[in-house]
């Protein structure tokens, strides 16, 4: 079944409150009229703007003194029993912290007072993996030979950084540190068996060997068998055993650079930025007036007239008389004014008060009007606005809304979608945490027929 759209209540509650507060005036003027001057106490309340005002008036920005430090963060929030405003500041290490503002300040009908600050030191922190190359000498370079030579870890510190750093045994490589050249004479040995006879001429001069030529040296002949003839043994073949010799340069390696790199991740802590936060306390503000009271002119004396006219006595019995009657009466009527204002005051403080949202209908591009205003349940698990109630018959020409969120609800709305109804029609919409600590908080939302409302975008004030 299709919700109709009226607020039956709406002028019921807007008659109540009218005669409530006519009363109470009413009341007051009573008191005034009749009793001797008094000392009244007046409480400022928030003050109903009308539809023709600036939507951007309904909620001022407080005026505060502009400091060269601006805090990072204005948080209010509930905190010891009282409403409480925490400014947290972040001061470098060499800014002296009473820079910080601590004046009273005014802001949502109430005056805050400083109440004291806490600090909270920071560091920074940072991390590098950081590889460290390490030169040594050897004598050899055989991996095993080395490996006694080298730190399996170190201790890095530089530039503020430290740590330890393992060696990377995959990372070692060596070269050549210096060498040294020597000449000497080598000699090769070869034999040559069954020659005929002992000639010399029978064998090579030179020889070739790894590239080197090796010169006859010395030749030792050796016979290898032998015949009788005539009676004779006389050696038929012979063996030359040859020395062949030849200079020879050698180049040796006197030495070897061994480098080898280690690994690991370092470290500098270094002091940070000081977080300073300071706490206020507020109450609200209380204005007391006080009557002027001008008294009549007095009669001049005239002891002879009063005299004549009446008894000393008598004339001392009706001026008493006179006062009493007066205290009395201005008694009764300070007593009604004061009960009419207390009960006038609860009823604006639960009716008016406790609003937390405003809404804006939007009828053109430059016509945007206040419409209304509704209290949200903060507290609830599916918290609702119900548009048709808070606008009444304020229904806006283009279909579009501007919902305005005061600052005490935002931090219980944070991420808790809120349910939007209006007639037949509903949408969503999530408060962000980037709305925490902001004055107020407000989304555009669009209720057409030709366009899907079941989305409700964040705006910003200059985007209407």
């Amino acid at each position: 079944m299709k919700k109709e759209c009226n607020n039956p209540t709406g002028w019921g509650k807007w008659l109540r409150s009218v005669m409530l507060v006519s009363v109470v005036i009413f009341s007051l003027q009573v008191s005034a009229l009749a009793a001797e001057p008094v000392l009244t106490v007046n409480t400022a309340l928030n003050v109903e703007l009308t539809a023709t005002d600036d939507y951007q008036m309904d909620e001022p920005e407080p005026q505060e003194q502009q400091w060269v430090w601006h805090p990072i963060s204005v948080i209010n929030e509930p905190m010891n029993g009282f409403n409480a405003v925490r400014r947290t500041y972040a001061l470098p290490p060499d800014v002296n912290p009473a820079i910080i503002a601590t004046d009273d300040f005014e802001m949502f009908g109430q005056r805050f007072t400083f109440a004291h600050v806490l600090k909270q030191p920071t560091s920074d922190e940072a991390f590098k993996e950081m590889r460290e190359t390490v030169t040594i000498e050897a004598t050899s370079r055989n991996l095993n030979d080395i490996l006694p030579y080298l730190e399996q870890e170190i201790l890095f510190e530089r530039d503020g950084f430290s740590g330890v750093l393992v060696l990377d045994i995959h990372s070692i490589t060596s070269e050549v540190a210096g060498t040294s050249r020597t000449t000497s004479t080598a000699t090769r040995q070869r034999s040559f068996p069954h020659l005929s006879e002992p000639d010399n001429s029978l064998i090579p001069r030179t020889i070739t060997d790894g590239g080197t030529t090796f010169h006859l040296a010395t030749v030792d002949w050796q016979p290898n068998r032998s015949a009788a003839i005539d009676g004779h043994q006389i050696a038929v073949t012979y063996t030359a055993t040859v020395t062949y010799s030849a200079q020879v340069t050698r180049t040796h390696t006197t030495g070897y650079i061994v480098t080898a790199e280690y690994i690991g991740t370092v470290f500098r802590i270094t002091q940070g930025k000081t977080l300073y936060t300071a706490i206020f306390y507020g109450e609200p503000i209380i204005e007391v007036y006080i009557d002027a009271y001008e008294p009549e002119p007095a009669t001049p004396y005239e002891p002879n007239v009063i005299a004549e006219a009446l008894p000393p006595q008598q004339y001392i019995r009706d001026e008493n008389h006179g006062n009493a009657a007066n205290i009395s009466i201005a008694l009764i009527g300070a007593l009604v004014g004061f009960v009419a204002l207390g009960v006038g005051g609860f009823f604006l403080a639960k009716h008016f008060m406790g609003y937390n949202v405003t809404v804006y209908s939007i009828n053109g591009p430059r016509d945007i009007v206040k419409s209304g205003k509704i209290k949200l349940d903060v507290n609830s698990s599916e918290p609702t606005i119900t548009l048709d109630k808070a606008i009444g018959n304020s229904f806006a020409k283009t279909g579009r809304y501007i919902i305005q969120i005061a600052q005490r609800a935002i931090p219980k709305l944070v991420n808790n979608p809120i349910h939007i109804e209006l007639c037949d029609k509903e949408a969503f919409h999530t408060v962000p945490e980037s709305a925490i600590g902001t004055p107020k908080y407000e989304f555009k939302i669009n209720f057409a027929d030709d366009d899907d409302p079941g989305i409700a975008d964040n705006i910003r004030s200059d985007e209407i």
